[in-house]
């Protein structure tokens, strides 16, 4: 069976022309402002007139274009080498969108798409997003290719833990760790949403016990490790909590950052977290204020994606999947609505 290997994330602005239509398809999005159709419409333009100046001056920060797009690409590139089959990047609000990547799919025959999510912890806002953007596109092409979920989530595996770790090492060097707060630095959510039953948070905190046994197991003993929240937007109740807050209340003056919920670093890293905050720590007179890189195109995140593509393939021989009966996601049930829509669309084409 023909396959491609389709890498899913939200995308950045890859121009400041672009920052509009990132932040229109974002909040146009039913599972990031999971309300009516109407209601999103007048909360997406609200939501656009506040914060478009500021956002294209944030990305004027970066070269005028997120990092992500070009980051991703790197990575495509070292994977390559180590997979056998096109490998494409599919954006969920910016180019380049899925329908490029699947346009080419369908005209070179390909009939299994590997979908391997750049979110670590799963999200209706996130994952189920980005597939929901797969299955749909698909259908609007008349394309009905085999659709796996490498991963819908993979905050737990132990390859991905050493991954986060040998970043933080990576950003601490030297340094006598022991003087220094770690700050896992998770993307946060509207309460509203936990509560709706998204499994986010707890696959976070899972993600920051992980991390925690794994340092002290190697001897890496930080003064403090502690779970934050960051990029909150508008006055609803969002995860605490805030980094913002913590950064402004030091017990600690000396910080390493590490963006958690994040695999590709994109402006909440680069920006926010490197150039916005930094200023915060700047006024108060932290005595040092570390921000680690992501995974990127590490050896080590490469080595993961990698592992899931051959665990794929050896499952699919002996027709036994992590999954449960879920052969997509275990959180949201929507592989068995695909498989029902894909089955009946074979079925239907094999009687043409």
């Amino acid at each position: 069976m023909k396959q491609a290997l389709l890498l899913l994330n939200m995308g950045g602005p890859n121009s400041i022309e672009e920052v509009e239509l990132f932040l229109h398809n974002m909040f146009s999005d039913k599972n990031i402002l999971p309300t009516n159709s109407a209601t999103r419409a007048l909360v997406r333009k609200i939501i656009i007139t506040k914060r478009l100046d500021d956002a294209k001056e944030s990305y004027a920060h970066l070269g005028g274009k997120s990092p992500l797009s070009g980051l991703t690409q790197v990575l495509i590139e070292k994977l390559q080498s180590r997979v056998d089959m096109p490998i494409y990047a599919a954006m969920r609000y910016v180019p380049p969108f899925a329908d490029v990547a699947l346009r080419e799919c369908q005209e070179n025959g390909v009939e299994e798409l590997l979908l391997f999510p750049l979110y670590p912890q799963y999200s209706t806002t996130t994952t189920l997003s980005s597939y929901e953007d797969i299955v749909s596109r698909c259908e609007a092409m008349g394309y009905y290719p085999k659709i796996t979920m490498l991963a819908c989530q993979y905050y737990d595996d132990m390859d991905y833990i050493r991954a986060n770790v040998e970043q933080i090492e990576k950003a601490i060097q030297s340094k006598d760790v022991s003087e220094y707060d770690l700050l896992l630095s998770a993307h946060g959510l509207p309460l509203s949403i936990i509560k709706s039953g998204d499994p986010y948070q707890r696959q976070v905190e899972a993600n920051v016990s992980a991390i925690r046994t794994l340092l002290q197991t190697k001897g890496i003993h930080f003064k403090n490790v502690k779970l934050v929240y960051q990029s909150k937007v508008g006055n609803a109740t969002w995860l605490e909590p805030n980094l913002v807050d913590v950064l402004r209340n030091p017990l600690n003056r000396k910080v390493l950052i590490y963006p958690l919920a994040f695999t590709i670093d994109n402006s909440e890293t680069l920006f926010e977290l490197d150039i916005e905050h930094r200023e915060i720590a700047e006024k108060i007179k932290y005595e040092d204020y570390i921000v680690a890189e992501c995974m990127n195109s590490s050896d080590a995140f490469v080595d993961l994606i990698v592992k899931y593509v051959k665990m794929n393939d050896e499952q699919s021989k002996c027709s036994s999947f992590p999954c449960s009966d879920c052969r997509v996601c275990l959180c949201c049930g929507a592989a068995r609505e695909y498989d029902a829509s894909y089955q009946k669309s074979s079925q239907d084409l094999s009687l043409k």
